[in-house]
C-alpha cells in the first residue's frame, strides 16, 4: 500500500508501507498521514523486502528513494527511524529552494531561535522539552529558510531522541506521546515524540530568526551563557548549512540577512531550570 505524508513544505509518498508501522506514523503525524492524496508529491519512498531467504531468516527491508538506495537493508524493527532519516536525506540532498541549516528551531511570539549543533549536543532533547512546555518546534533537525524573505518555515514532524534523552523526556514530561523505542540502530536506541497536532501545525506561520544559540549539554555544568559576535556566528552557521555552497550568492545573502537580525550565544547546561526564562526573554 502507499501512504502519503504531508509535512507542509514537502510531500512524501511511501509505497509498500507495511501495516505494522502505520499506527506509529498515525500517532506521530496525526492528520498529516493521508492528507491531500491528489496533490503533487515531492519525494517517493519505496519499502521492499530483501531476498526470500532473508524473509525466513532475520527478515530485512530496504528503503528506496526515487529508485536510489542510499542506506543498507535494516531489520523491520528499525523501520520507523529509518523512514525518518530517509525524509531528512531527501530534503538535505535535493532541496535547493531553501537554505538548510542543521539545527533545531523553536518559535514563540512569531520569533524563531535556532539551535545549530553537532550530534550529541542535546539540541533535539532541548527542543523537545521546550516544544512540550509552551513553544512551537518548527523542526528538531533542520532550519528551512526561505530565500526570498529569510524566514524559517515550519514542518509537521515529530522530534527524534537518542539513548539517555528518551528517559530524560519521560521523566520531565511523563505524558509525552512517544513512539516505541527502536533498539540497536547505528545511532543507538531511538524514539520519536509527537509535538503538535495537524490542526496546531496549520496555525503556524513562517517566522523571523532573531537568535542563534549553540547548545551543549554537559553533566554537572552550571548554566553558562556566552554572547558571540555576529562574525563568529556567521562562520559557525556556514559550517552547519547543508547547501550553502550550492546556493551561491543566494545562500550568502540569505545567511547574511539572518545574521544581521540575530543575537548569538554559546549555551552550556546540565539542568533545564532557567532555560525557558532565558529563551522567553529573547523573543519578548
Amino acid at each position: 500500500m502507499t501512504s502519503i505524508l504531508d509535512l507542509g513544505v514537502y510531500r512524501f509518498a511511501i509505497e509498500g508501507c507495511p501495516s505494522f508501522i502505520l499506527p506509529s506514523l498515525s500517532t506521530l503525524y496525526d492528520d498529516s498521514l493521508g492528507l491531500f492524496p491528489d496533490k503533487p508529491i515531492d519525494f517517493h519512498l519505496t519499502i521492499k523486502n530483501t531476498s526470500l531467504l532473508r524473509r525466513l531468516i532475520k527478515p530485512q527491508v530496504s528503503i528506496y528513494f526515487d529508485n536510489q538506495r542510499p542506506f543498507h537493508p535494516i531489520k523491520k524493527s528499525l523501520l520507523l527511524p529509518s523512514i525518518e532519516w530517509g525524509l531528512n536525506w531527501c530534503i538535505a540532498s535535493f532541496d535547493f529552494n531553501h537554505l538548510l541549516i542543521h539545527s533545531s528551531v523553536i518559535v514563540k511570539n512569531g520569533k524563531a531561535i535556532i539551535f545549530p549543533a553537532q550530534p550529541g549536543s542535546g539540541k533535539s532533547t532541548l527542543a523537545t522539552y521546550l516544544g512540550l512546555t509552551g513553544w512551537h518546534v518548527y523542526s528538531d533537525e533542520m532550519a528551512i529558510i526561505n530565500l526570498e524573505n529569510q524566514q524559517v518555515r515550519p514542518m509537521h514532524r515529530p522530534s527524534s531522541l537518542k539513548n539517555k534523552s528518551i528517559e530524560v523526556i519521560r521523566e520531565l514530561i511523563p505524558d509525552a506521546t512517544m513512539s516505541p523505542v527502536a533498539v540497536g540502530t547505528h545511532k543507538g536506541d531511538i524514539a520519536h515524540v509527537k509535538l503538535t497536532t495537524r490542526a496546531g501545525f496549520n496555525a503556524l506561520c513562517d517566522a523571523d530568526v532573531i537568535a542563534v544559540v549553540f547548545p551543549k549539554y554537559r553533566e554537572n555544568q552550571s548554566l553558562s551563557i556566552e554572547e558571540l559576535s555576529q562574525t563568529a556566528g556567521f562562520s559557525r552557521l556556514v559550517h552547519h548549512a547543508f547547501n550553502y555552497n550550492v546556493l551561491g550568492i543566494d545562500g550568502f545573502n540569505t545567511l547574511k540577512s539572518v545574521v544581521d537580525k540575530s543575537q548569538f550565544f554559546n549555551l552550556s547546561y546540565s539542568s533545564y531550570d532557567g532555560l525557558n526564562a532565558f529563551f522567553s526573554d529573547l523573543v519578548m
